[in-house]
């Protein structure tokens, strides 16, 4: 679970002084070396943004990921990317979503995988929610909450043995600061709680108990635990690690607005930390016929 931050985004320090495909490279670089099955990012940029970026991340990444995108709707240069092994998975079927409400361009992806290894159906979405602005009456109270239910709602639908949502939130729900205007923090973490309440956990904050993790820095709210993977308990499925790369760097560690997250640039690959989750499954039981 990555947000690799646009280059058509606004870029922070020290980030702003590194080439776009410099530091992208370097994604590429954690990603072939990370060898997760599934990659979710947000923020991935389509030509309209920036011309050859995603063929920098097929020249990179294609040959060990079939790699699949859904850009945002109307004249938004961005989106997602949803990357699969291919080694790992030997049925593989995306469907794209454009959420409602319209006016906020949003979408969402959602996967349908057979893990070669166990032969486990595996439902996977990928989604970016809107930023919850505190200053107009629909973001926090209405469009947040409604791009959740869809999501939860389409992975419902889907048949699976194992259940996994992986998304930027724009929230925390540790947070207790509430933002400038009428609402609560719990306002703005709604959404999070109705992934909890429709009976998934966070990776993250199940292997990091009485911690507040920060992966993510923001310029216009308080930084925090934007990103989350969320899981579904089963009984094919064990939480085997989860953590914030790189590892090295503490769990709650500040942004620095010299440094970024370490004093070792290549700590430091976008405004959000790369979310490594790693899960066991248990194989599906072989059917024996008998005669």
């Amino acid at each position: 679970q990555f947000n690799v931050l646009a280059p058509s985004a606004r870029i922070c320090r020290p980030l702003d002084r590194i080439p776009w495909r410099e530091r992208h490279e370097a994604i590429c670089d954690f990603l072939r070396s990370a060898r997760p099955d599934v990659a979710c990012l947000q923020e991935y940029d389509f030509e309209a943004g920036t011309p050859g970026f995603h063929e920098l991340y097929e020249r990179h990444l294609g040959a060990g990921f079939a790699i699949y995108s859904k850009q945002r709707t109307r004249n938004k240069v961005e989106g997602l990317a949803m990357l699969v092994r291919r080694e790992a998975f030997d049925e593989v079927v995306v469907q794209d979503m454009e959420l409602e409400p319209g006016f906020c361009d949003r979408v969402a992806m959602v996967a349908r995988l057979r893990h070669a290894a166990s032969g486990r159906l595996v439902v996977i979405a990928n989604t970016h929610l809107t930023v919850a602005h505190a200053h107009n009456s629909h973001d926090i109270p209405m469009c947040r909450p409604l791009q959740m239910t869809q999501v939860l709602d389409r992975v419902a639908e889907v048949d699976g043995d194992v259940k996994i949502v992986c998304a930027d939130m724009n929230c925390d729900h540790l947070e207790t600061q509430a933002p400038k205007g009428p609402y609560t923090a719990e306002d703005v973490s709604r959404p999070v709680r109705m992934v909890f309440d429709a009976g998934f956990a966070s990776a993250l904050h199940q292997r990091c108990p009485g911690t507040r993790p920060i992966s993510h820095t923001c310029h216009y709210a308080q930084d925090g635990c934007a990103d989350y993977v969320f899981f579904r308990p089963h009984d094919a499925l064990q939480l085997t690690a989860a953590a914030l790369y790189p590892e090295t760097v503490p769990v709650d560690a500040a942004w620095d607005a010299d440094t970024g997250w370490s004093d070792d640039p290549k700590a430091t690959l976008s405004d959000h930390r790369p979310l490594l989750a790693e899960f066991q499954m248990i194989a599906r039981p072989v059917q024996v016929g008998t005669s």
